[in-house]
């Protein structure tokens, strides 16, 4: 059968498929009151209409929005800034509604007219703490996440007369949004640092007062501005196969046990009165679920050992309901049906945490495959062909669900409830 039969052949049952698991859902159709986060994953397109027309909307739409854009992460401050006044100029809102907020570490010396790192201090300023009380959403560009614990916490942890101020505004129903750097400050503690495949491998650490150095551990954390309270959040996730250094964390972590892993070009949007997940963009995010995972006892071998992580991939369309642990996908992706799935065959994946791996094994490997179970390796390789990696195995269970459509010319996915397995491994390279 080929591919073009297939999605004929998948289309003619969609309308069999009303399950629960698989009901529609209409974004936007009532402003949701007591705050929301609009965290994006890093990427983010100046043509991404639905993630800037979602973030205007919560803010009041472009009328009555005003934003503060506060650049601190950036390398550039007054560009990235800048950038982002005209990306939401462009979508409608009056550039006299936004206002770039002074406040950075790092001086760009591009900028001739101005020293940004004179702006260090400002977020202690009371009366810059009293002018975003003005404004009702705030955004927070990409950079170096660190530098919003600089700038904007005190050396005990405290929160600046800054972020006192952009707190009361999500408390009173605002919109905070952030991209990559700005999406990974919004938990608390915050991955800062990580390599995906050294944090299965060594320790996580956490440092509050400055992200711990390499050699200290595989996965770093330091303190984070944590309005995404349920849980721990990382970025650029998909595409830079980021799962390892999550899972790290969050087995280190007793706060947490959920991860979100948002893609680039995508959005988590969180509202903090009914703890709804919604995604909104053109990737997906990954829910990682740790509550029930069992650690497992080696002796004499590093890595993880671990069972029972619990995984779900959402995309454009669908949300995660926190309080009952409920779904709601996108009604135009539909239930693949047990012995209907397209692929016959999953092959192992050598390289599970290189780009855009866990998606494909996830969605391809599995839902969308007659087999049970799919497997991925992820090593470091010294000069004499050994090193230590870990082995994934990605399995179905009772309650695992896979829906797809080809939506837009684009094949997407939702898959819920698929198991994970981590066993560590020694790996030998030989010449023939």
């Amino acid at each position: 059968m080929s591919k073009k039969q297939h999605y004929k052949k998948k289309k003619t049952i969609v309308y069999l498929l009303f399950i629960s698991l698989c009901t529609i859902f209409v974004w936007g159709s009532q402003r949701n009151p007591g705050g929301s986060l609009v965290i994006i994953g890093g990427a983010l397109q100046p043509d991404n209409r639905d993630i800037y027309h979602t973030f205007i909307h919560l803010g009041g739409g472009k009328e009555n929005i005003r934003i503060a854009i506060i650049p601190a992460a950036s390398a550039s401050p007054v560009k990235s800034g800048t950038s982002y006044i005209k990306d939401f100029a462009r979508y409608g809102v009056p550039k006299a509604h936004i206002k770039l907020f002074p406040v950075a570490v790092k001086d760009d010396p591009s900028t001739k007219e101005v020293n940004e790192s004179q702006w260090c201090q400002n977020g202690f300023k009371k009366e810059l703490a009293d002018e975003m009380r003005r404004f009702n959403a705030v955004f927070f560009v990409g950079g170096d996440q660190e530098r919003y614990r600089q700038t904007l916490k005190t050396a005990e942890g405290k929160d600046a007369p800054l972020l006192t101020a952009i707190r009361e505004i999500y408390k009173k129903g605002g919109v905070i949004g952030g991209a990559s750097a700005g999406a990974a400050m919004m938990s608390d503690p915050m991955i800062c640092e990580g390599n995906p495949t050294e944090a299965m491998l060594k320790k996580a650490v956490f440092n509050p007062g400055a992200c711990p150095s390499q050699e200290e551990g595989g996965v770093r954390l330091t303190t984070g501005l944590g309005f995404f309270e349920p849980g721990l959040v990382d970025q650029h996730f998909l595409k830079r196969g980021r799962m390892g250094r999550l899972i790290a964390a969050l087995l280190h972590l007793e706060k947490f046990s959920l991860g979100i892993g948002i893609d680039e070009d995508t959005a988590a949007v969180y509202h903090e009165k009914n703890k709804t997940i919604e995604v909104i963009g053109r990737s997906g995010i990954l829910i990682v679920d740790t509550r029930n995972a069992k650690a497992v006892s080696t002796k004499n071998q590093a890595g993880l050992n671990v069972k029972n992580i619990i995984l779900h991939y959402l995309e454009d369309g669908d949300s995660y309901h926190m309080q009952t642990r409920e779904f709601t996908i996108n009604n135009q992706r539909k239930k693949i049906e047990k012995g209907k799935e397209y692929y016959k065959t999953s092959p192992l994946n050598t390289d599970i945490l290189g780009k855009d791996a866990v998606k494909e094994i996830i969605t391809r490997g599995l839902v969308d495959n007659r087999q049970e179970q799919a497997v991925g390796i992820a090593f470091t390789l010294e000069e004499n062909g050994r090193g230590q990696g870990v082995k994934m195995v990605f399995r179905k269970g009772q309650h695992t669900v896979g829906c797809w459509e080809k939506i837009n010319g684009k094949e997407t996915y939702t898959a819920l409830y698929i198991y994970l397995d981590i066993v560590p491994v020694t790996i030998k390279v030989t010449e023939k």
